[in-house]
């Protein structure tokens, strides 16, 4: 959302637009944080109109208040940093702990078998007509096509614009993504003439259109389409949830788990690859990329870089 400093009204007001202008000058783009603060502030304003101070009394009524609509969890971050920030101002407030954040079960990727990624991108090629939108079915394969061949982040390929394709380069340009960094990927080309073909079929439809795949209404798709559309093609693809549930990252990380695989049986360095596969995925650091590893198959281990001799100093025996 825009910011609009006029319709923050309550006593926090000043406090929050300040808040948010300073995170934008930092370079982040806070828009779920501007929305969530834009309902405390009306919330403040009904509950607490006189409001000096952000108390634990406030905080937690907030909180609680989204519970019905399963939005707790998102305002405890907010009002926690509104909290960070005000403390920082030199300003007394209560600042939400983090041990009372519910503590999420880190959750294994799923890796698909080669049958399995088969079963699914037959399910998205052969995705129900809808007539009250007939690009859907087109949409559905090329998305999702599109996410896992290049291990985009799901919201990247949903918020392509048509200027971020270069058919002439076969490459894309992802921009304002995670951490805030842009970055131009290579795409092989039939996945760009797939792609080519998707964007002459939608301009053919919304001719004036900004981003890549148009909704019905010639605008961006949510993130809550993009995941239901994702469970509709996986129980049509009648694979089953017996090895766990599979959501749009999910493909992400396949890309990444195959991409290190064919270089292990290309014979190629996987330690000085990294890098690469790194900058290609958009990662912040190294860290995150090497996370894929542990994911591998056991012929990884012989590797040079999974040998732990001489990371760790040995402890000489004591006599």
């Amino acid at each position: 959302m825009s910011l609009n400093m006029s319709e923050f009204k309550s006593s926090f007001a000043g406090d929050i637009c300040a808040m948010l202008i300073l995170k934008r000058v930092l370079g982040n783009k806070p828009d779920s944080l501007s929305a969530a603060l834009l309902c405390f502030d009306r919330f403040s304003k009904k509950k607490y109109p006189s409001a000096l101070k952000l108390t634990q009394e406030i905080a937690f009524a907030w909180c609680l208040d989204g519970r019905k609509e399963g939005m707790a969890e998102h305002r405890m971050h907010a009002i926690r940093e509104f909290g960070k920030y005000l403390v920082n101002s030199g300003k007394e407030a209560y600042v939400l702990p983090t041990a009372l954040f519910p503590k999420r079960k880190s959750r294994l990727p799923y890796i698909l078998t080669d049958k399995e990624l088969q079963m699914f991108f037959d399910a998205a090629d052969n995705y129900p007509h809808r007539c009250s939108n007939p690009l859907l079915e087109y949409t559905i394969p090329v998305i999702f096509r599109l996410i896992y061949t290049c291990g985009l982040r799901p919201q990247e390929a949903r918020k392509l614009k048509r200027t971020d394709f270069d058919y002439s380069k076969n490459s894309i340009y992802i921009e304002d993504s995670k951490w805030c960094k842009d970055r131009r990927i290579m795409v092989d080309p039939p996945i760009m003439d797939m792609c080519k073909k998707y964007d002459i079929l939608a301009m053919s439809r919304f001719p004036e259109r900004i981003v890549f795949f148009p909704n019905q209404y010639g605008s961006m798709y949510s993130h809550g389409w993009l995941t239901e559309s994702f469970h509709k093609c996986w129980i049509l693809s009648g694979i089953g949830d017996s090895r766990g549930s599979c959501v749009p990252y999910d493909l992400r990380h396949n890309f990444a788990t195959r991409t290190l695989m064919r270089w292990v049986d290309e014979g190629k360095d996987i330690e000085s690859c990294i890098p690469y596969l790194c900058a290609y995925m958009g990662h912040a650091t190294f860290r995150s990329t090497y996370y894929y590893v542990h994911l591998l198959p056991e012929k990884l281990a012989g590797m040079n870089f999974m040998r732990s001799h001489g990371i760790i100093p040995e402890v000489p025996h004591e006599s």
